[in-house]
């Protein structure tokens, strides 16, 4: 199978979708899939080889990169727009078996060019903005769309709500990638390793340090419990949480870390936190079982994490995680702290958590993915007129 997987992330990034974007395509890669990334290259900017991406990402894989002007970096809209009918001018739909990609316009874009599409994504777009809808319809009953790869359940039965065939979507949880996670360190071993000294309970969160991520109830709930340790890892300057930060005893804040030297911080960890609050998935609806809880299911330490329709997917309360309701700073700081006083439950939701983890890796997620779209393509050939909306 060949595929132009079409991206308008600059890469390389700190970004969790480019880290989402090149584990699936180094994935695919090591099932022998041939995939071909196509990405933008903002003016004066260096160019990007496969070879340095592998570097950044720590992946390995076989996979090509090819890029494309990109005039607008700075303005989202005008970027992904304009970037999306570059990519499909400049391609044949004959070159490959079907392009992917994770931008709407693009899936708009490719389909009036003649491709076979696939769009992966995690945004339930038509909940979250009604006035596309009809877009969504049109382009997701087309002749020539293969189908929808969601990273939630959440998000898979928004587009079955808009009358997409189930047979046209798939759920496809995230994953994470088990070599990073070696070697596998005891919370004394980890916390000397990465220099964090004392015994004293720990509750970390590994993310974006942005108010976006929900990080204000934790500061609270840190506030609430003047004996826990809140280590918070994935600083990137000297915004408002960590001037915030900077202001209570409790907290320490560690820059953001390479995918190889993150374990260590996981590890040193007496429960791993998603900040319980709406904010991210509600409110600015930028996540859905963010990337980092694959890695906290890795690690094997106690999850601390909301009750939210993405979240009770893979986590069950007091079977793998602890959870607790979002927007109550107060009770989850009560919630919290007794779990940090029972190690014995501790360590049974650790032990749930990583065994569950063990069905997702990247690898795991990749063969789901060639799977469905052989399927798809077997049923789909590629027509030389244009496409038919289903009716």
């Amino acid at each position: 199978m060949r595929i132009l997987y079409g991206t308008d992330h600059v890469f390389p990034s700190t970004a969790a979708d480019t880290e989402q974007v090149i584990n699936t395509v180094a994935a695919l890669g090591r099932r022998g899939v041939e995939v071909e990334l196509i990405a933008p290259r903002p003016r004066g900017a260096e160019p990007v080889t496969a070879d340095g991406l592998r570097r950044h990402y720590h992946v390995t894989g076989p996979f090509r990169v090819s890029q494309q002007g990109a005039p607008f970096p700075s303005v989202p809209f005008l970027h992904k727009s304009i970037h999306a009918v570059a990519v499909c001018r400049a391609r044949r739909p004959d070159e490959a078996d079907l392009l992917y990609t994770r931008n709407l316009w693009m899936l708009g874009a490719a389909i009036r060019r003649g491709f076979r599409v696939a769009f992966d994504h995690f945004r339930p777009w038509g909940d979250q903005y009604p006035a596309l809808k009809p877009l969504l319809q049109r382009w997701m009953r087309h002749s020539r769309f293969l189908g929808a790869t969601l990273h939630s359940r959440m998000a898979a039965d928004s587009y079955r709500r808009l009358g997409i065939p189930s047979e046209r979507i798939l759920v496809a949880h995230n994953g994470f990638e088990p070599s990073r996670m070696q070697p596998r360190l005891d919370r004394e071993a980890a916390r000397a390793a990465i220099g964090l000294e004392g015994d004293g309970p720990i509750a970390m969160y590994a993310g974006r340090l942005n108010a976006r991520k929900g990080l204000d109830v934790l500061l609270a709930m840190a506030d609430a419990l003047p004996g826990v340790r809140f280590v918070l890892v994935g600083s990137e300057g000297r915004g408002v949480i960590e001037q915030e930060a900077e202001r209570r005893a409790n907290v320490e804040v560690f820059p953001w870390q390479p995918a190889d030297a993150l374990a260590p911080f996981l590890y040193a960890a007496d429960a791993l936190v998603v900040p319980p609050s709406t904010a991210p998935l509600h409110r600015h609806g930028s996540t859905v079982l963010p990337i980092k809880l694959y890695l906290y299911l890795a690690a094997g330490r106690a999850i601390f994490a909301p009750r939210a329709p993405d979240t009770e997917e893979l986590l069950v309360h007091d079977e793998n995680a602890c959870l607790v309701t979002a927007g109550d700073p107060s009770g989850a700081a009560d919630a919290l702290g007794a779990l940090l006083e029972d190690a014995d439950r501790r360590a049974r939701l650790g032990a749930a958590a990583r065994i569950l983890s063990d069905t997702l890796t990247w690898d795991a997620r990749a063969e789901k993915l060639q799977t469905f779209l052989e399927d798809r393509l077997a049923v789909t050939p590629l027509a030389r007129s244009k496409g038919r909306v289903m009716p």
